[in-house]
């Protein structure tokens, strides 16, 4: 049996529940007793049979490498399997193939659940607190090898997350992650890993072996489109009282011909094999059992690298042809559609209604995120127009039309006719008062302000580029952002300067403004400014979701909501209405959704409250109408979008 005498700072931390550590475990200098798991060149062998006929998912060519020898084992002997496992050609077959992707080699990440918190689990390998013994000085190598990845806070890692969390955007940090990405999504796209570690510890009631397959089977599948290397992992508990987790892990490790880290038969030497005695749960770990996660997780990391250590990639990454947004399908006409794509649309009434919504929305598919078209319908989800294709983007409306981006480039739509303004677009595009459009162009220079009129462009010096347009009918001002502050440019000499405040903006026709901003403990506080006076207000939460002032200025409704710094959920959401100047009024709290948008209607008297609901595997955007006076919902008016694909909404427009 051999021994790793590890050397840590040693730190009091007892773990009482899954939550997040703000130090490392505490790891104490001890001999503890590890198990068969090998050292570089000579893995420990199985007694159990190889099975040969394992089924793979990925249809990619197969590397000239040389595979290490098929050694696949009987799932049903998963307690028998090494801790570090061999590394099997098809692995190799992966791996390499996520080179020619254009994976980083020396970049890998985590799925997981609180356990896997750099404060729990790997995170010691990025400080000077820790020592190998003599015979385990070659990891030292790994630990080079990796260094930003160890003490990452990826997106990927939660506390709370379990086989399904990881699969939807309602999870994802929205702070990084791009609408409509899950958090392994986000995880790949901004780490870029070409090894992944799959731990989701968190066993609950009612989750069955085949429910948690379905999850883990879609992760797995997910890494292996992108060419990254999953590394299953056992898990240390027993919760569910019949291993059929474990079970689980092996079965989709021998299917898909993976790596299978067996931290279970890691700790079984261990006192109370690695977990807490003291809690009541079965699934928290002792202090022996953090040091052994982290240490045979890296001799697994440290097997892979030394496999993969001469593999290159065979050939350049492989792209996906971009689609042309020179010009509109010539092929489209506006008109009635039967139905929505990507949705089913159960009415909250069968009666129609004769308010119009303009909306737009689109559906991510893989990594990309497209719109689905530009739509109109009344306030009961009936009468669909289609006003333009999938690839167009709704980005404003007024009685001059609508404006609608695809790519580049930025039109301007009144019914049938469209009007090209500009082919170098580079983020949003606005009404102003009088009907003149202001966008954010590319030019030589960077990027700058411009100014459409009549099919016209006006270039507007501005100190700084702008990054940002804010959307605003006060007839003398055109509000931007850039560098985190935010601009007015006077429409009589186009002169601009920043405005005193931070946060984010909404500005009313009459000239008031408002700031959404945090107090030093992270709170959220409303700042609201009428000429030189400014009042600030505290609100519910750490988040704001939307706010927009009443066609008139004379009040703000605003969403916030409270989201969990630990897991990342909207906990509440609330809804207030705000007046000048310090007249502060909670209309709406929720906590089964999440708000969406809100929208007020042309007379000011209704508003549009759109939330949002996860479940089931569906994803429920209802649409419902408050009277602004009585501050009720209409039960008359509204309906709701049901789908299985996640559905970004585009501004929504409530027509006079």
């Amino acid at each position: 049996m051999k021994f790793l005498t590890f050397f840590i700072l040693i730190i009091s931390l007892i773990f009482a529940g899954c939550s997040p550590a703000t130090t490392p475990p505490n790891l104490t200098p001890d001999s503890i007793p590890f198990g068969d798991t090998g050292t570089p060149g000579t893995e420990t062998p199985d007694t159990a049979t190889p099975v040969s006929d394992a089924s793979a998912t990925v249809d990619a060519p197969r590397a000239n490498v040389s595979p290490t020898p098929d050694v696949r084992l009987d799932p049903a002997k998963w307690q028998e399997w090494p801790v570090v496992p061999q590394i099997s050609g098809r692995a190799l077959e992966i791996y390499q193939r996520g080179l020619a992707l254009g994976n980083d080699p020396h970049a890998f990440s985590k799925i997981g659940d609180c356990q896997s918190v750099p404060a729990s689990f790997f995170g010691i390998y990025e400080t000077d607190r820790y020592s190998f013994a003599p015979e385990y000085q070659y990891l030292q190598e790994t630990v080079d090898f990796y260094q930003g990845s160890f003490a990452r806070e990826g997106e990927s890692v939660r506390g709370g997350f379990n086989a399904s969390s990881v699969l939807l955007p309602f999870w994802a940090n929205a702070e990084v992650c791009e609408p409509g990405e899950s958090p392994m999504a986000c995880e790949n796209r901004i780490h870029n890993p070409s090894v992944v570690i799959i731990s989701l510890e968190v066993w609950f009631e009612g989750r069955t072996p085949d429910v948690y397959e379905k999850y883990l089977r879609q992760i797995i599948e997910y890494n292996l489109e992108q060419g990254t290397l999953p590394i299953l992992a056992t898990k240390a508990d027993n919760v569910e009282g019949d291993h059929s987790i474990n079970r689980t892990i092996a079965q989709l490790a021998y299917e898909y011909d993976l790596p299978l880290w067996n931290y279970w038969r890691a700790v079984q030497p261990l006192p109370n094999h690695g977990l807490d005695p003291t809690d009541p749960t079965g699934f928290h770990l002792n202090v022996d059992g953090w040091n052994m996660r982290s240490f045979s997780a890296l001799q697994v990391l440290d097997a892979v690298r030394r496999a993969t250590s001469n593999l290159t990639a065979d050939g350049t990454a492989l792209a996906t042809p971009a689609a042309s947004i020179n010009s509109p399908s010539a092929s489209f006409t506006p008109g009635p559609v039967a139905g929505l794509p990507f949705l089913s649309v159960p009415p909250a009434s069968a009666d129609p209604a004769p308010a119009s919504l303009l909306f737009g929305f689109s559906t991510r598919a893989g990594e990309t995120l497209t719109s689905a078209g530009i739509f109109q319908s009344d306030l009961n989800g009936h009468n669909i127009l289609a006003i333009a294709e999938s690839g167009f983007t709704l980005l404003d409306s007024s009685n001059a039309g609508l404006l609608a981006a695809q790519g580049q480039n930025l039109y301007l739509i009144n019914d049938s006719a469209r009007v090209l303004l500009t082919d170098q677009l580079v983020s949003n595009a606005v009404f102003l008062a009088d009907g003149r459009v202001a966008a954010i162009v590319k030019t030589e220079t960077g990027n700058q302000l411009a100014l459409f009129t009549d099919g016209a462009s006006q270039i507007i010096s501005t100190e700084s580029a702008p990054q940002s347009l804010y959307p605003s009918r006060d007839p003398n001002h055109i509000y931007w952002g850039a560098d985190d502050r935010t601009f007015a440019t006077l429409l009589s000499d186009l002169t601009s300067a920043a405005l005193p405040y931070t946060g984010h903006p909404a500005f009313s026709v009459d000239g008031k403004m408002a700031f959404m901003d945090h107090d030093a403990t992270g709170q959220n506080q409303l700042i609201l400014v009428n000429g030189d006076k400014a009042q600030t207000l505290p609100l519910f939460g750490n988040r704001l979701v939307d706010m927009e002032w009443s066609p008139d200025g004379s009040t703000l409704a605003v969403s916030v909501a409270n989201v969990s710094e630990y897991s990342g959920l909207t906990l509440a959401s609330k809804l207030y209405f705000a007046t000048w100047p310090a007249s502060l009024d909670e209309v709406l709290a929720i906590t089964d959704q999440s708000i969406e948008q809100i929208v007020w209607s042309p007379d000011g008297n209704s508003l549009l409250l759109i939330t949002r609901q996860v479940a089931d595997a569906q994803y429920r955007l209802r649409f419902s109408v408050i009277d602004v006076s009585t501050q009720n919902q209409v039960p008359a008016l509204g309906f709701d979008w049901v789908s299985e694909s996640y559905l970004l909404l585009q501004p929504v427009f409530w027509l006079p």
